[in-house]
């Protein structure tokens, strides 16, 4: 007798899942490594603003949230054969246009008006189909992924795809950055590109190939925990509330990454390896939370965001609630909104992965609403908050927005009861953080004031493109002729005039007449009868009462509101004595390098800051190459190198060094009656009359015996020099 068994079971084959896994990994690669790229390139155009950064990160999330749309139509197609003949004639289109990503000269743009289209129109033209087909590879490869054996995986490729993202954003800055140039960066990128587009040609076969259904497959979960729908495992549509929920929590999670990333921007510096930190730290709680349930905790999560909530908003007062000096600098800065960047994305995604969708149908469509959800962020902040908001108004709405989620996650119930109890406690701690989270962020709070010797009043404050700009009226009590109105780039001073008719034309803050930046035009007055003058940073205005009426002053500023402000509030400008004066909007580097080679300066003054950010573009090899070209061979370069959180005096002075300039530097102590701030300024000249008269300056720091603890500024020998190729403030971080 012969006995027949059934045959075995044969198990999946485990290098089926390696053309999805590494389609999907260089798909992701490429499409975060080429973020940073195209946005340092376009970052001198439109003067190093930070929004840059922001309206470049809303381009790129709106091309994937039509891709994700884009693979959801496809998905929807009866036909596998169908989806893949559509998909190769879009990879074939793409691979072509992808020869030239970066953005040529012809794109740069002429004027500074509708700066928010002009990225977005640079970037469309350069990388716009090949970005959008990278975007759609992840849903789509996915969803003819869900026809193999290995289909339970299916969300660990998500997580993959993070992983490729993650890591093209440390190559950038930490690997390829060093020691490529932008352009052989962007010819790897292409190579890179066609790659891509043939590890999806055997996929969109098998696909051609295979027309069997998409079954429901349950997602594997070691730990037991299930999806949440409605807290119930369930294979029918969704219902709203979860379609809401997809949107939702990545909105949430994007507003929050946006807005932290743009608060350190302006605060420190719109250099690249900010963005790359910031983006680094929300593809990190992806990848976490999508690759197993382990790494997610609710509670824990929920708590810990609390925590940083209060701890972040009141960084300043802590110290001084604790009888303890401090003054807190770039790093705490930086890792306080990092840590509460990643325990926010954290919260936001691990909820957002519990409330996935069972049924894999629906995949497609939970990555389209989660791309709808992550551009919402970006759309709010770039064309809501910007055009809108005379303040960062969009910072204190997140944080109150993940306090409430926060308090939610932390007194929900994961069974049935429903005890009053917990609902009082998570309500009551809500008002509280809510209330809290105002006080110490509340961005209203300095406007108006009323103290015994003075009031202070916000007299016009205006946000656009490139920052946000005001100016405050102060007035004394007992003493009415020190009444002044203070010009303000974010809740950075640049610029103070006095009100009174005797005191009224004396510079002040950061341009005294005994200042750097004050004897170096003092100087060149008394040695010429007439000066050309180029003012690169308008704030008040307060250079030109400096001005003879011999003279010619150019004023270059790039915000027209800066412009308004200064022409409306403050009288510089209107009393400027010059015979000629001429205020030149838009980046002071691009209409310089405009010029006629004739056209030639006595003395160049660099001080456009935005808040407390350093604009890189200006302190390049390049910009100097630019500003000595049109600089007369006894004229002298003036630079406020101001800064409370980086040292800027070896970057400048290796420009010096290969320019071969002589150089020399001024500190200036506070001195409040004259409005006179702290400030240290670098003088570029080879008139050696002068270098002989005003020898440097230090800043002697002294400990409570009269002990000297150091000398300021410090050299940093050893540092690279800056170029539009390469700048990081890491090394210069005080």
């Amino acid at each position: 007798m012969i006995t027949t068994h059934p045959p075995k079971e044969q198990s999946p084959n485990p290098w089926s899942f390696l053309p999805f896994a590494l389609t999907i990994f260089t798909s992701a690669f490429l499409l975060f490594q080429v973020q940073p790229l195209l946005s340092k390139q376009i970052l001198p155009w439109f003067g190093g603003s930070p929004a840059v950064w922001t309206t470049a990160m809303l381009f790129f999330q709106t091309l994937l949230c039509l891709g994700y749309l884009y693979a959801h139509a496809l998905a929807a197609l009866p036909s596998r054969k169908t989806q893949a003949q559509i998909h190769v004639v879009l990879l074939v289109l793409a691979a072509l246009l992808a020869a030239r990503v970066l953005p040529e000269a012809e794109l740069r743009p002429d004027s500074p008006d509708s700066p928010v289209f002009q990225v977005l129109l640079i970037l469309g033209a350069s990388v716009g189909l090949p970005y959008f087909c990278l975007a759609t590879t992840g849903p789509l490869v996915q969803h003819w992924f869900t026809s193999t054996a290995h289909a339970s995986s299916v969300f660990r490729l998500y997580a993959l795809s993070n992983v490729g993202s993650f890591l093209a954003l440390l190559s950038f800055p930490y690997v390829l950055e060093p020691w490529l140039e932008q352009q052989e960066m962007g010819r790897l990128w292409t190579a890179g590109f066609w790659v891509f587009a043939l590890l999806c040609l055997p996929l969109a076969l098998g696909a051609w190939q295979n027309n069997s259904p998409v079954g429901v497959v349950q997602p594997d979960d070691a730990d037991g925990v299930p999806p949440l729908q409605g807290e119930a495992a369930s294979v029918q549509k969704p219902s709203w509330a979860q379609r809401i929920s997809w949107v939702a929590l990545p909105a949430l999670a994007s507003l929050v990454f946006i807005a932290a990333t743009d608060q350190i921007s302006h605060d420190v510096a719109p250099e690249p390896r900010l963005w790359v930190s910031t983006l680094g730290l929300y593809l990190v709680t992806f990848i976490l939370t999508f690759d197993h349930p382990r790494w997610y905790r609710p509670k824990l999560f929920a708590f810990l965001t609390l925590v940083l909530l209060l701890a972040t908003s009141g960084l300043s007062d802590i110290p001084s609630w604790l009888g303890i000096e401090w003054d807190y600098g770039v790093n705490e800065v930086r890792w306080s909104h990092y840590a509460l960047l990643f325990a926010v994305c954290m919260l936001c995604h691990g909820e957002l992965y519990r409330r996935r969708p069972v049924d894999t149908r629906r995949l497609t469509e939970f990555y389209l609403c989660m791309s709808i959800g992550g551009a919402c962020g970006g759309l709010f902040v770039t064309l809501v908050a910007t055009q809108f908001f005379d303040d960062y108004h969009e910072w204190l709405m997140a944080l109150v927005l993940v306090a409430l989620l926060a308090c939610h996650v932390l007194f929900r119930f994961e069974g049935q009861s429903r005890g009053r109890v917990r609902h009082a406690a998570g309500a009551l701690t809500a008002v509280v953080m809510v209330a809290l989270l105002y006080a110490m962020q509340n961005p209203w709070s300095w406007r108006d004031v009323r103290m015994d010797d003075r009031t202070e009043v916000v007299l016009e404050q205006v946000r656009n493109f490139y920052g946000t700009v005001s100016v405050k009226e102060r007035r004394f009590v007992l003493e009415p002729e020190r009444n002044d109105r203070i010009f303000f780039s974010g809740n950075v001073t640049h610029g103070q005039q006095f009100l009174s008719d005797a005191l009224r034309h004396v510079p002040t803050t950061y341009y005294a007449r005994d200042s750097g930046i004050g004897e170096t035009l003092l100087w060149a007055m008394d040695q010429k009868p007439s000066l050309s003058v180029a003012l690169i940073g308008l704030g008040a205005g307060t250079l030109a009462n400096y001005a003879r009426q011999a003279d010619a002053y150019d004023f270059y500023e790039i915000n027209p509101a800066a412009v308004r402000i200064a022409q409306g509030w403050f009288d510089n400008l209107s009393t400027c004595k010059a015979g000629e004066q001429n205020i030149v909007l838009g980046d002071a580097r691009l209409r310089m390098e405009q010029l006629p080679k004739d056209k030639l300066y006595d003395v160049i003054v660099l001080d456009a800051f935005t808040g407390g950010s350093v604009p890189i573009h200006l302190l390049t090899r390049e910009a100097f190459q630019i500003y000595r070209d049109h600089l007369k061979p006894d004229g002298h370069i003036a630079i406020n190198i101001t800064n409370a959180y980086l040292n800027l005096y070896p970057i400048v002075k290796a420009q010096a060094e290969v320019l071969g300039i002589a150089y020399r530097h001024k500190y200036q102590a506070l001195d409040e009656v004259r409005n006179v701030r702290r400030n240290l300024h670098f003088i570029m000249t080879k008139d050696q009359a002068y270098l002989k008269a005003y020898p440097s300056v230090n800043r002697e720091v002294q400990d409570e015996q009269g002990l000297l603890l150091r000398s300021e500024p410090y050299d940093q020998p050893g540092l690279r020099l800056w170029t539009d190729q390469f700048s990081s403030i890491a090394p210069i971080v005080r």
